[in-house]
């Protein structure tokens, strides 16, 4: 097994704004999501993923290049990973990651999130839950069919602390020095469907639902 890879969330210095342009943003590292465990044919287009947090909320940023840019879901808690889809799955236990939690948005914006206490075992977030997820992209429409002209795509995201406590089911608002278990994903969409992951998976088919092959996040 590869040894798990280790990411900075650093603290934001002021208001993050879900905007690829925020400068706020640039305080964050920056992680790629080029593992390609299924890959078997297509180009490898490049993905990467910023995270950074404040006493509310856990912030995201993904960047996409993308080709074929497409999305039908608009259902809450639909199949986005059918579409060009960004995922982060994070576990808050350092030792048994079974349980974890899996937040998927699709370049227009749908999410799906949901708590895991086990591989059959699965509570999707209520409406008020999702309602208090924020989440911007850079396609101002519900859907999105490819175009000549696709060559990317952005998705950043504010997921508050106190949201996630609610579907874990106790507090897991982190404090400097705590480390959660996390994976990133990327999703092709119709036309090239490859499965990008930061930390890579050794499974025969494409599942992203394997927390033993998470990374670490460590909070700044």
């Amino acid at each position: 097994m590869n040894q798990p890879k280790n990411y900075l969330v650093r603290r934001a210095g002021g208001t993050v704004r879900l905007a690829c342009d925020d400068q706020a943003w640039s305080r964050a590292d920056v992680l790629s999501i080029d593992e390609y465990p299924w890959y078997t044919a297509g180009e490898k287009q490049d993905t990467t993923a910023a995270a950074m947090y404040d006493d509310e909320a856990i912030y995201l940023l993904f960047v996409c290049a993308d080709k074929h840019i497409s999305a039908v879901e608009t259902q809450p808690n639909g199949w986005v990973c059918k579409d060009s889809c960004v995922e982060f799955f994070i576990a808050f236990e350092s030792e048994g990651v079974a349980k974890y939690l899996n937040f998927e948005a699709n370049c227009c914006g749908t999410v799906h999130m949901g708590f895991w206490a086990g591989r059959d075992d699965c509570s999707l977030a209520p409406p008020e839950v999702l309602d208090a997820v924020s989440v911007k992209t850079s396609i101002p429409t519900p859907t999105k069919e490819e175009f000549p002209t696709d060559d990317g795509w952005w998705l950043a995201a504010a997921i508050p602390f106190a949201t996630i406590s609610k579907m874990v089911g106790r507090d897991v608002a982190p404090k400097s020095g705590d480390t959660w278990r996390a994976n990133f994903y990327r999703c092709g969409g119709k036309t090239d469907p490859q499965h990008a992951a930061w930390n890579t998976i050794d499974h025969p088919e494409p599942d992203y639902h394997r927390p033993e092959f998470f990374g670490t996040l460590t909070f700044e």
